[in-house]
C-alpha cells in the first residue's frame, strides 16, 4: 500500500498566496459594485431617504388604517421622478429624521431640476392649475365626501417607469445645428422625448384610457356624491355599446377614446358638457368631431356619440333596436319553422334522410 504524497513546504506557500490573490481579487471586484452602487443611489437620492424607506415598514394609526413607507428602490432609480430630490416634492420636511407626515404632496412645487433648452426649474403648476379649473377639480365648498370621491394627480399618476421612445435617434448632420445653441448633453433625449409628444397625443393606450375612466365612472357608490346626471351614470356602459368603444375594444388605436372627446392637448381640462370651455359644449362640439372627421357639419354632431336604446332618451333608437330586433329573429324562426315544414312533408312522403357520403335525402323507387 502506497504512502501519501507529503507536500513540500514551498507548494503550501504558493497555494496559500493564490488563495489571497482570489480573496483579494474578490474584494476589490465587492468594493467597486458596492461603489457603484452608491453613487447610482446618491444620484436620485441625496439625503440618504431610503436608508429607512427602503425596509418594509408601516404603522397604523388611530383608525386603523394601515401605512406603508416603503419605497421600492430599483422601481424609484427607474421612474421619470429618479432625478427629483424627496424634498422637492415632500417640502413639509425639514429635518431628518422627520416627524409624522401629515400634509399631502403639493404637485405644483418647483423642482431643483431644469429640463433641457430651459432655464427655469421644473413644474406641474401649469398643469396643475387646468386640473384645478375642471371637473375634477377640488373646489373651496366640496365636502369631505366630495373631495374623497374627485380624482387627485397621484389617482392617474402612479410614478410610471420611464421608457424611452422607439424612435430612431437622429442623425449626427440633424443634432449638429441644435448645438450651436444648446450643450450636446440632454439634446438627443430631449428630441426624442419631444418628437414622441407630437407623434402621439398621451403615452397610454386608448384602450388603457378606457380602464382608468372607467374605474371611478362605472362606480355608482363613488359618483353619487358629485351630484351628476343619470346619462352620466352611464356613461361607461353607452359608450361601450357606441362605435368608438367596440372599435377601441377590438384594438383600435384611431378610434376616440374618453379624452379625445372630452379633453383638448392639455389632456386635463376636461368640464362638464354645460360650460363654455368644454370641448363637448354646443359651440365646441363640431371643432371637436372635426378631429377625426373631416366633413363635420351641424347634421353630424346630432349624431349620439353614448347611444342609449331607451325610448325616454331617444325615441327614434329605440324603435329602430325593436324594429331590428324583430327582423333578425324573425328572420331566424322563419327559416327554422320553413325547415321543419319540409322535413315533416318529406317524411311523410316515405324519403328518408341518410347520412351516406353526405346528406342527402332519398326516396323508395316506386314500381
Amino acid at each position: 500500500m502506497s504512502m501519501p504524497k507529503q507536500i513540500r513546504p514551498e507548494n503550501r506557500l504558493c497555494q496559500a498566496i493564490n488563495v489571497l490573490s482570489l480573496i483579494e481579487m474578490l474584494t476589490v471586484i465587492g468594493l467597486c459594485i458596492l461603489l457603484f452602487s452608491v453613487s447610482q443611489a446618491g444620484a436620485s437620492d441625496k439625503k440618504n431617504c431610503l436608508m429607512c424607506h427602503k425596509h418594509r415598514v408601516g404603522r397604523i394609526d388611530e383608525n386603523g388604517k394601515r401605512w406603508n413607507y416603503n419605497v421600492d428602490e430599483t422601481h424609484y432609480r427607474g421612474s421619470v421622478h429618479r432625478n427629483v430630490d424627496c424634498q422637492d416634492c415632500h417640502t413639509y420636511i425639514t429635518k431628518i429624521p422627520h416627524e409624522t407626515v401629515t400634509q399631502e404632496v403639493n404637485c405644483s412645487s418647483q423642482c431643483h431640476i431644469k429640463p433641457p433648452f430651459s432655464q427655469d426649474n421644473f413644474s406641474h403648476k401649469k398643469l396643475v392649475g387646468i386640473y384645478t379649473g375642471s371637473a375634477h377639480g377640488i373646489r373651496p365648498g366640496d365636502g369631505q365626501e366630495v373631495k374623497d370621491a374627485k380624482p387627485y394627480c397621484k389617482y392617474c399618476h402612479q410614478n410610471p417607469l420611464y421608457q424611452f421612445p422607439k424612435e430612431s435617434i437622429p442623425s449626427e448632420k440633424a443634432l449638429r445645428r441644435c448645438q450651436n445653441c444648446h450643450p450636446q448633453s440632454g439634446v438627443i433625449q430631449a428630441y426624442k422625448h419631444i418628437s414622441h409628444r407630437l407623434r402621439k397625443r398621451t403615452s397610454r393606450s386608448s384602450q388603457e384610457i378606457v380602464e382608468l375612466c372607467s374605474k371611478c365612472h362605472q362606480d355608482v357608490a363613488a359618483m353619487k356624491p358629485l351630484n351628476v346626471s343619470s346619462r352620466a351614470m352611464e356613461a361607461v356602459t353607452t359608450y361601450n355599446q357606441s362605435i368608438h368603444g367596440k372599435l377601441v375594444r377590438l384594438g383600435s388605436k384611431k378610434a376616440a377614446d374618453c379624452v379625445s372627446c372630452h379633453a383638448s392637448s392639455s389632456l386635463h381640462d376636461i368640464h362638464k358638457k354645460d360650460d363654455p370651455n368644454a370641448t363637448i359644449s354646443k359651440a365646441n362640439i363640431e371643432k371637436t368631431c372635426r378631429q377625426c372627421h373631416a366633413n363635420t357639419n351641424s347634421w353630424f354632431i346630432e349624431i349620439a356619440v353614448h347611444p342609449s336604446p331607451e325610448h325616454k332618451d331617444n325615441p327614434i333608437i329605440h324603435l329602430a333596436s325593436i324594429f331590428l330586433d324583430l327582423a333578425i329573429y324573425g328572420t331566424v324562426i322563419s327559416m327554422v319553422g320553413l325547415m321543419m315544414f319540409e322535413t315533416f312533408g318529406r317524411r311523410r312522403e316515405g324519403i328518408r334522410l341518410l347520412l351516406v357520403a353526405g346528406s342527402s335525402w332519398r326516396a323508395k323507387t316506386k314500381p
